[in-house]
């Protein structure tokens, strides 16, 4: 059975990802009537009047409870930072969802933002009646024309004893495939994931090390050229056939270090993945989702300037958050490391067991930011 378009969406939490990451998806869902159908929320009236320009929606503050009566929604979007949601669900959304069964009105799907809560907090708190998923989208977005979303893997959590209707559960998904490849997992492989991704992200710190090394030297190379190359190098260990969404080469880089970069690329990639397996993942799965996200991570690198790379990793980088996490451990454990095994490399003497060490650092630094995820879930 199809849903008609004809509902209303209520988003709580105006941030980056509720104002503006997910405006593709709530005009997919509505089309024109994302104007009239959709109303948004904020905790405070900072920046409110540039939000009231940007979206072509209404923008309220403070009066979730109240926007909730008026406007019985049929998805609620929870977009406020892990610490509000809940009290937000314990002070408003438990009684509107009480007294929305005792006027028999159908009771929203929640679509819940960031690692945590666990969804199944909303069912323990709200009831087994509801449906509530939880989303860790990519946060790849087209770039110099490129599709990156296309490849970015996206983490959806269903709670399996309580499954979705057939409909409502595909809408939950056409909504997560938009902004990436979509992966169904459990609330704590999502973790797990979300870590990967995060520590795949020091491929930025990689690159900008090699390049500096490179220049000291004399050497002119880019960090968008090592990021092809370095591309080059994970498609061929993992077989990939063709270029995909854009032409790489190892040729890029000097030929001198195209060995260097080769092994480092490969024992980075399978270090990571081997901490996502211990987690319990299987290993298809893992090497999937681990894949689409460390490669997104490189076509970043090889699209973009350094300069844009690093405007990136600050928006990126929340600060306590997990991506800080990675870089923080990077930077302490194998930045000068990595720079000196390129110096020595440079100079044939670079033993053969640095690349057994970079991958065993790739997986300390993702067991590092597993555990901090952990923390912050908590």
């Amino acid at each position: 059975m199809s849903i008609p378009s004809d509902y209303n969406i209520v988003v709580i939490g105006l941030g980056y990802i509720g104002s503006k990451h997910l405006l593709p998806g709530y005009e997919m869902l509505l089309g024109d009537k994302i104007t009239t159908n959709v109303f948004g929320i904020k905790a405070t009236d900072r920046n409110l009047e540039e939000l009231r320009a940007r979206l072509p929606f209404s923008v309220s503050v403070g009066n979730t409870a109240e926007v909730l009566r008026k406007a019985k929604p049929d998805i609620i979007i929870m977009c406020p930072t892990p610490k509000q949601i809940p009290i937000i669900a314990k002070e408003i959304l438990l009684p509107y969802f009480n007294e929305a069964r005792e006027k028999g009105i159908p009771l929203p799907d929640i679509y819940t933002f960031g690692p945590s809560p666990d969804p199944k907090f909303y069912y323990d708190l709200l009831g087994n009646d509801i449906n509530c998923v939880k989303y860790l989208p990519s946060m790849a977005e087209p770039f110099k024309g490129v599709p990156l979303q296309k490849v970015g893997g996206s983490f959806l959590s269903f709670v399996p004893e309580y499954p979705f209707p057939e409909d409502r559960r595909q809408r939950a998904i056409d909504f997560s495939d938009l902004f990436g490849r979509t992966f169904i997992v459990p609330h704590e492989m999502s973790l797990v994931g979300l870590s990967a991704k995060n520590t795949a992200h020091t491929c930025f710190e990689i690159c900008y090390a090699l390049a500096d090394v490179m220049a000291e030297l004399g050497y002119s190379v880019t960090t968008s050229q090592i990021g092809s190359a370095m591309r080059a190098a994970f498609r061929k260990h993992l077989n990939l056939e063709g270029e995909g969404l854009y032409p790489c080469s190892i040729e890029d880089v000097p030929a001198e270090i195209r060995d260097f970069l080769e092994k480092l690329t490969v024992a980075w990639f399978e270090g990571i993945l081997q901490y996502i397996i211990s987690r319990g993942c299987e290993e298809e799965l893992a090497r999937e989702f681990h894949a689409a996200n460390f490669e997104v991570w490189l076509l970043t690198i090889q699209l973009a300037t350094r300069e844009e790379l690093e405007v990136t990793t600050k928006n990126h980088a929340t600060k306590g958050g997990v991506n800080e996490k990675a870089i923080e451990t990077f930077m302490s454990y194998f930045d000068s490391q990595l720079r000196d095994a390129l110096r020595k490399h440079l100079d044939n003497t670079l033993p053969v067991s640095f690349f057994d060490t970079a991958e065993g650092i790739s997986y300390a630094i993702n067991l590092t930011v597993n555990r901090h995820a952990h923390r912050l879930a908590k």
